[in-house]
């Protein structure tokens, strides 16, 4: 229509007049109709969002696609990566005004503050990261290009941050009571960072799992148990190494299930009060027999 009425005033000039005329008149008589103005709101860019490899799945990257990343020492929500040599190899990634695109909830993410007094984005609690590599020549560190994910199991500290995470990989100092030594473990976790447990007696007795920890054992080891095994792509965790045993000893003696790795049933520990990065269970002993972190 503007084109039909340019040419028309290229040939016409006076016929321009008539032609806005008859348009002023049409709009009074839809605004007399009762017709509304639509006004539309440009959307907001999506500063967060889902990308997907064969290989990883579906996972969070930035705006630009660039790669966000979970440190598996943060278990409790606060960052571990220290100022220096650590977040200039995975600087911290946020944003102010977050906007997710389609698989995200926006309740999932919120803000901390980093020791060092910057502001990070956490999402389900877990501080996120981009990954940037050294220059081995200059010392500088450049971040990784949009699409890559570079960063994933470095030190197997390192993972990408997907949405359906049913176990994750958490690392912290821990104390052997009987060495009398601290040394830094891996060991399984729940998506909220809370520490998953196995019993020996377990292992001395496996043709009776079911039955080796009841009762107050079993008020005080609490069981866990997901349906599905979705874990961080890490070579030393395999789905196959995960199984499911039933229990009698649920709610009004219904049964139950409870997840096991390499035949060892999961349990949580009631002293760590669903807590993340709490590890009170670890070392303790019910009827001689020490509990330990889920060590892998």
């Amino acid at each position: 229509m503007n084109q039909l009425v340019h040419l028309i005033a290229l040939r016409k000039p006076f016929l321009l007049l008539g032609t806005a005329a008859l348009l002023v008149s049409s709009s009074l008589t839809l605004s007399s109709c009762g017709e509304k103005e639509t006004t539309v709101t440009p959307q907001e860019p999506l500063t967060v969002q889902l990308a997907t490899t064969a290989t990883l799945g579906s996972f969070l990257v930035d705006a630009d696609g660039n790669t966000l990343y979970y440190f598996t020492l943060d278990t409790g929500g606060t960052s571990m990566c220290p100022s220096g040599p650590c977040l200039d190899a995975w600087p911290i990634f946020y944003d102010a005004k977050l906007t997710v695109g389609n698989g995200l909830k926006a309740s999932d993410f919120a803000t901390i503050t980093h020791p060092n007094g910057q502001l990070q984005t956490t999402y389900k609690g877990w501080p996120l990261y981009y990954y940037a590599i050294k220059n081995t020549t200059t010392g500088q560190y450049t971040r990784e290009k949009p699409g890559e994910a570079l960063g994933q199991d470095l030190g197997h500290h390192w993972f990408v941050v997907r949405t359906d995470y049913s176990l994750m990989v958490g690392t912290k100092a821990l104390l052997d009571k009987n060495t009398n030594t601290t040394s830094l473990k891996n060991f399984l976790i729940d998506p909220q960072g809370r520490t998953l447990y196995t019993y020996a007696k377990d292992s001395k007795s496996p043709s009776t799992l079911p039955t080796n920890c009841t009762g107050s054992c079993a008020t005080a080891w609490p069981v866990f148990f997901n349906s599905s095994v979705s874990l961080p792509t890490f070579a030393d965790l395999k789905a196959s190494d995960f199984g499911t045993i039933t229990r009698t000893d649920g709610t009004g003696n219904s049964t139950q299930k409870q997840l096991t790795y390499k035949g060892m049933p999961l349990y949580y520990c009631a002293g760590d009060n669903q807590t993340p990065g709490k590890t009170e269970g670890h070392n303790l002993t019910t009827n001689g027999e020490p509990w330990v972190v889920a060590e892998f």
